[in-house]
C-alpha cells in the first residue's frame, strides 16, 4: 500500500493506493491503527477479483453473505472508521 497525506491540519486527509491482491478492509484498519485514527469517513473506487459482500435480512436479523469470485469494478465504496469497544479503530464499508 502507498499512502500520501493531503492535509495535515486539524482534519487530516489521506490518499491510500492498495496493491493488487491486497485486502482492503485489513489494510485500511491497519493504516488507521498506525495513524491513530479513531474517527473518519472513507470513500473509494477501484476493483476486486474476489470479495464477500452481504445484505441484511430484517426477518432473520442477520447479514447474509454473498461470495463474488470474478473481476468487478467498485463504482462507490463508502464507509467509516470508528473507535471499537477495545479502543482500536474499526471499519465499516458499504458498496
Amino acid at each position: 500500500m502507498k499512502s500520501k497525506t493531503i492535509n495535515d491540519g486539524v482534519e487530516r486527509v489521506f490518499v491510500l493506493i492498495l496493491d493488487q491482491g491486497e485486502e482492503a478492509f485489513k489494510s485500511v484498519t491497519e493504516f488507521a491503527n498506525r495513524e491513530n485514527i479513531t474517527g473518519a469517513s472513507v470513500s473509494a473506487i477501484g476493483a476486486f477479483s474476489q470479495a464477500e459482500v452481504s445484505w441484511f435480512d430484517f426477518a432473520a436479523k442477520t447479514f447474509k453473505p454473498i461470495e463474488v469470485n470474478e473481476q468487478c469494478e467498485v463504482l462507490s465504496l463508502l464507509g467509516d472508521v470508528a473507535q471499537g469497544d477495545d479502543g482500536r479503530p474499526a471499519c465499516i464499508f458499504t458498496l
